[in-house]
């Protein structure tokens, strides 16, 4: 097994360059698009991840967990949970295809798109999640790269030889995914449908899928109610500036993904276990300090850089959104260490609470001060989560129970 630094070095250079091509890839659309089609591509794309939930249905994060050290209900479970994943993305994308044709039709071709894309994108998180949970991270590196770097292609292709519209950036993209489904460095097996009948499935995968409902729907709640109760453009400035919040959450995650394999392996030591999150957090609270700081210096020259000066107002919302990483990255390893200690109950209840908190922020705040006002949602809800994750992980641990 490759040691901590291999591990974090190849996963670090892929997610720079899953990042630089994701990043480089927005500033595209955002010149190609415009402001008003970039806002729609925006939210498109918002909606098509809260459906990515259901066709995840929580068996990317089971996967690395339970295949890093199972449970005591899965150990004799374990080999077919890939194919039980599978078929759950399956049949969910199927139903999706179904529901988009009721949809209005300015949004349901590239809706129609969205869903096939992301459930390509399903069954190549359940292989990255399976090379994870083996220790395999610089395999799995190599594998996100090709991911990045086909879809990227592909939407490059369809923006540039079809049409600058959202439905040709999901068909490229989905098309990538595709070819890259066919090179899978593991074999994909057939899927299996009756999975979520299995009560030690079934329980952990309804959290896990609350929890991501939970926090999609706060992270992008503020774009969806933004259209509704601002105009296109203004979406797109907002959207500009959370590119950034975005990608910096993206380089935080391979340093997540490893130590959450260290929390999992320590899961039932006491000290060991918060003695690594202390110093885990800490580290992540460093970073973002220096983020905060690096952004609101020089946040007029990082849009204009970036989208170019017809994006000037995302300028004063950037370093409102970097100011919620002081709460947003500890929280990363509070959240991680809920799932690696079967806490999943615990951390689905906070984040339930942080995006109702999230939602009533924003309905208040956005018609009044528009962007800024989703930003600052966006803090207070972070804020809260840190309070509730420590108080909900301190309770549960002092009653030495480690099951929901």
């Amino acid at each position: 097994m490759a040691s901590f630094s291999i591990n974090l070095t190849s996963q670090w250079l892929a997610t720079l360059y899953t990042a630089a091509v994701s990043l480089g890839l927005t500033f595209v659309l955002g010149r190609v698009l415009g402001p008003d089609g970039f806002g729609s591509y925006s939210y498109i794309l918002t909606i098509a991840t809260l459906f990515f939930i259901l066709q995840d249905g929580g068996f990317k994060t089971l996967l690395f967990r339970e295949k890093t050290v199972p449970s005591e209900g899965l150990k004799s479970r374990e080999d077919r949970l890939f194919s039980w994943a599978l078929g759950h993305s399956v049949m969910v994308t199927g139903a999706g295809l179904v529901f988009v044709w009721f949809l209005p039709a300015p949004y349901r071709l590239g809706m129609l798109f969205a869903v096939i894309c992301f459930g390509f994108q399903a069954v190549i998180n359940f292989i990255s999640s399976g090379l994870r949970a083996g220790g395999q991270f610089p395999r799995d590196a190599v594998w996100q790269a090709m991911v990045r770097t086909s879809g990227a292609v592909g939407i490059l292709l369809g923006v540039f030889f079809i049409t600058p519209s959202p439905w040709a950036i999901f068909a490229g993209w989905s098309s990538g995914l595709l070819l890259c489904l066919l090179l899978s460095p593991c074999p994909v097996p057939r899927p299996l449908f009756n999975g979520l009948r299995i009560r030690d499935i079934r329980r952990p995968c309804l959290y896990l899928m609350a929890i991501d409902a939970a926090t999609t729907l706060y992270f992008r709640c503020d774009i969806i109610l933004l259209e509704q109760m601002t105009e296109p453009a203004r979406v797109g400035y907002y959207a500009a500036a959370y590119r950034f919040l975005d990608g910096i959450v993206l380089l935080a995650a391979p340093l997540s993904a490893i130590w959450f394999r260290n929390l999992r392996m320590a899961w039932k030591e006491e000290r060991a276990f918060w003695d690594q999150i202390g110093r885990m957090s800490m580290i992540m609270l460093a970073s973002a300090v220096l983020i905060v700081a690096a952004g609101g210096f020089f946040s007029k020259e990082i849009i204009a850089l970036t989208f170019g000066h017809e994006y000037a107002d995302s300028a004063h919302l950037l370093p409102w959104l970097l100011g919620a990483l002081i709460f947003l990255l500890p929280n990363g390893i509070l959240t991680q260490a809920a799932i690696a200690r079967n806490r999943e109950r615990v951390y689905a209840v906070s984040a339930g609470a942080g995006a109702g908190l999230n939602i009533a922020l924003n309905v208040f705040l956005i018609p009044q001060f528009g962007g800024l006002g989703a930003a600052w949602a966006t803090i207070a809800t972070e804020a809260f989560l840190t309070v509730a994750l420590i108080v909900g992980l301190r309770t549960a641990g002092s009653s030495n129970d480690f099951s929901d």
